[in-house]
């Protein structure tokens, strides 16, 4: 087990939180508008000052559609779990011949593992 910093927690939470707000095309000022804080308030959750309190940062997912196990998956020691959720999630949105295509893929990453 890795002994986590403060400071890596809030880093790590910050820089998260910002990749899924601009990935949604959102402005810093419309999520604390949006989660009712203040814009410098926002913006230092972004920057890894503050983490805010637990209801602004389960607002910050719930609007930002994100779990806390992607904010805080790479300070997780038990990823296994976490990424393989997220694959079975992914998985689901896929077509079958993508599917198919995935399917295939893992047979063959499999096959050339086992010789």
């Amino acid at each position: 087990m890795t002994v986590i910093k403060k400071e890596d927690i809030l880093k790590v939470i910050g820089s998260k939180i910002k990749e899924a707000r601009e990935d949604k095309g959102y402005t810093q000022e419309f999520v604390a508008e949006k989660i009712d804080k203040s814009v410098d308030t926002y913006r230092g959750i972004e920057n890894g000052r503050s983490v805010g309190s637990l209801p602004t940062l389960l607002n910050i997912c719930n609007l930002l559609d994100i779990t806390l196990d992607e904010i805080f998956y790479e300070l997780l020691d038990k990823k296994e779990v976490i990424l393989d959720k997220k694959l079975y999630d992914e998985f689901q949105k896929l077509n079958m011949d993508e599917k198919e295509l995935v399917e295939g893929m893992l047979k063959h990453m499999n096959a050339k593992k086992n010789k």
